[in-house]
Order: structure tokens, then sequence, then C-alpha cells
């Protein structure tokens, strides 16, 4: 079983674990064979769906706070369990909501770095599965209500488990950077900006030890970097030019492999000439990099030749960040790769950004900021703010509850977006908002 894709069904006591394990072996006629345990078996199963198989494991239920031997040998058994796993689902009672219990073991599954379903067990009726929504405060994208007697929503949830197959969890990508994987750097830009000079600036700097990797093709070359304890790897793309009679769209650009450099990416630095102002080209690669869903700074190259007629600093970073409005958000560092001015701020610049696209609010914290920005300046009737939570970062994204999505008018959108940013930073990086109904209408 170690080379199978493994599912752990995981949660406290009493939700319907073994229910919903007995329906999603049930319905593909599996046999049940059992692995014995210290205290209390683990039960495993081939489970079949849409032409895939998987091994499906039951669980007992996580009691945090006994003390018993036999709660401390099941403990061990789902721990266990959960590290044989590749994807985990959290079993919750949706009649008796969230609890205390279920959060302190999102936080446990949160770490393990693995996909985590959560199945809101007992929504029976349609009519029910408004009670899954609560389910979003613990931190997870998806809430999938189902019904493990009657078998409502347990497709939908098989659905994803297939999807899930070899995905990355929601924690996964929260990893401290230079601990696990590296941190890829597109350097972005029109053509004849300096992007080469400022990756070679960039591995000259001292404390670095740098080895090389052949690239994956002829314009886009992968080279790893160490910086101070952290690992990168710095993506060097070629020029972004827009052929004529392309007007907007930044898709139809002629080096298309290196836009795929940029969908890799975690952090893009958007290469300008100092010596000429922002141009509409420009702006349509940050636009390209903020739909993307990537964390961006602006570098400001050839410094020792002069700012344009001229200008000051502050004047010119008005410039770019109005002709660069897609990612207005970004920090615009100024430098010169031919006297390495400036190239110093770099790679901690990229550090602290990579920080900003995985960072997490508590949702308590979201909440109670939400509703002081909501005090100062009211939506519309309609479109009331009742709750909201963080699901995802790397961009950060953040789902509002609302009376009706369809009534939120996007300046107000852009109202919360800047409060979001006063309070929590989330410098260089998209936030992503969505807007849900509260709740399901009733058809009359």
């Amino acid at each position: 079983m170690a080379e199978d894709y493994v599912v752990a069904i995981v949660g406290r006591p009493n939700v319907g674990k073994s229910a919903l394990f007995n329906r999603m072996v049930g319905a593909n006629a599996s046999i049940v064979h059992e692995e014995s345990g210290v205290t209390r078996d683990r039960l495993y199963a081939r489970c079949r769906w849409r032409g895939e198989e998987f091994t499906l494991l039951d669980t007992g239920g996580f009691e945090l706070d006994s003390t018993s031997d036999l709660s401390r040998a099941i403990r061990a058994q789902i721990e266990q369990a959960i590290a044989e796993a590749d994807a985990l689902v959290f079993v919750v009672d949706a009649r008796a909501g969230l609890l205390p219990e279920d959060s302190e073991i999102a936080s446990i599954l949160r770490k393990t770095k693995k996909p985590v379903l959560i199945a809101a067990n007992k929504c029976d009726t349609k009519a029910h599965q408004g009670r899954a929504y609560e389910f979003f405060a613990m931190g997870f994208p998806k809430v999938y209500p189902v019904s493990a007697v009657h078998g409502l929503g347990v497709g939908e949830l098989l659905d994803a488990l297939i999807e899930a197959r070899g995905a990355k969890g929601p924690g996964e990508s929260s990893k401290e950077p230079g601990r696990g994987e590296p941190i890829r750097v597109a350097i972005a830009g029109k053509p004849n900006v300096g992007k080469s000079s400022l990756v070679n600036a960039l591995l000259g700097q001292e404390r670095m030890t740098v080895s090389e990797l052949p690239g994956t093709t002829v314009d886009s070359v992968d080279t790893p970097v160490s910086f101070e304890g952290t690992d990168f790897i710095l993506v060097d793309t070629a020029g972004l030019r827009r052929p004529a009679r392309i007007e907007r769209k930044l898709e139809e650009l002629a080096v298309g492999r290196a836009l795929s450099a940029v969908k890799r990416a975690d952090v893009v630095l958007l290469v300008l000439d100092g010596t000429m102002l922002p141009t509409s080209q420009d702006r349509r690669i940050a636009g390209y990099v903020n739909r993307s869903g990537k964390a961006s700074i602006i570098i400001v190259n050839k410094i020792d030749l002069g700012l344009y007629e001229g200008l000051s600093r502050d004047k010119y970073r008005s410039y770019v960040l109005y002709e660069c409005m897609p990612i207005w958000y970004s920090k615009v560092l100024f430098v010169s790769c031919l006297t390495k001015k400036g190239i110093g701020e770099i790679f901690p610049e990229i550090k602290e950004t990579y920080a900003e696209y995985g960072k997490r609010i508590e949702t308590s914290l979201l909440n109670r900021v939400v509703r002081e920005a909501i005090e100062i300046n009211r939506p519309p009737r309609e479109a009331r703010i009742l709750y909201c939570t963080q699901v995802g970062e790397k961009p950060p994204r953040i789902v509002f509850f609302v009376k009706d999505p369809d009534k939120v008018p996007p300046a107000y959108e852009r109202y919360l977006e800047g409060e979001l940013r006063k309070r929590f930073g989330f410098y260089g990086t998209p936030i992503v908002m969505e807007w849900r109904p509260a709740q399901k209408s009733k058809e009359k």
C-alpha cells in the first residue's frame, strides 16, 4: 500500500467517520479488511470512483484532552494513519457546529502539509447545506456538505479526492523560506531593460553559493542560488515584446515561455529602464503578473545614467505605480546593475515580499478589522457582509459571505482591500477577494 494513493478519514468521536467510510466503500462494493492496531483497528478498503482506485482508511475518534491508555493508543493509531496518508478527509458534525476540538484538530492537520478536505456530515437535506459555511472559519479552501446516511454530497467529495491526488495541501505553501522548497523568482520585462544583467549582478553578491543547472528552454534559464541561508531559483526570461497590431492582451505577446516562467514563479521582478518612462507594455506585463496571482517587486534599473529627464525618485516612483497600476501594491527599488548600487536590497526584499505572499490572518482578527471598516463606510443594504475568513495564501485568498454577492460595488471591494492593506500589510502581493451568498435562497 505504500505506493498507493491513501486517503485517511479523521475527526473527533461521533461525527460519522465510520458511516462515511462505509458509504464510500459500499458504493463500490469493495472488500474491507482490518490491519490490527494496539487497542483499536484501523480499517482499510479499496475504493474505486470514476475509473480511479485508491485506499481508504478509517480511524478512531480524536480525543485531545483524554489521558487514558485507550485514548493514547487510539491517538497513536490516528497519527500513524495521518503519516501514511496522501490526503485527509476531516469529518465534522454540521448539526453540532464548529467546536473548539475541531479547531484544534484543524491545527494539527494543517501542519501535515497534505491536502485536507472538510466533510461537513449530517447535512441530511439540501436545506441543511447552509450549516457547512461555519467550518470555513478553520481556514481550509473547501467544505463539502455531505450526508453519510443518505449519500448526499458524497459524489462531490469523491470527485475532489481524485482531483487532490498528487496536489499540495493548504499548508504546504507556507514553508519557511530556505527551509523547504526554494523561492522561485522570475525576472520579467521588456527587451533591453537589463534583466540578464540583473541576474548576473545578483549572482555576484557576497555570501552566496551558486550552482548551475541547465535551462529547460532556450529562453528561460533556472539558476539556483543561496543568500544568507535562504534558497532561491532565479529565472531569467526573454524580453516581452508587443507585436504590431496587438493592443491589449498580454497573452498574445510573442514570448510564451517567458509567460510560463512567470506562472511558475512565487515572486516576479518587473524590470524597468529608468532612463525612459514606463509604457503601456509595462502595464500589460504588470497585469499579467497580477492575473497570475504572483507577488511582485518593481526594479528600476540604470540609475547610474540618471532617471528620465532628471526626475526625482519620488516623482519617478509615482509614474511607475500609475503606469503599472495592476501591481500598485509593489515595492519600487532603484538599482544599477553596472555599478551594483542598490543590488544588496533585492534579496532581503524578496524574502519580505514572499512572507507577505504567504501571510495568514486569524479569522477573529480579520472579522474584527472588517467590522471596523464597515462601521466607517457601510456597504449597500443588499450587500451586507455577515462573515469573512481567509481560506488560502500565495496569494492571500479571503472569502466574504454576504447577503447578495451581485450587489457588492467594485468601489466597495477596493475600499475593503485598502483597509485590509492598511491593517495587515500584504505588501507586494495581490489579495483575492471572493464573494459568496450567506445562505442559499429557497425556491417557493
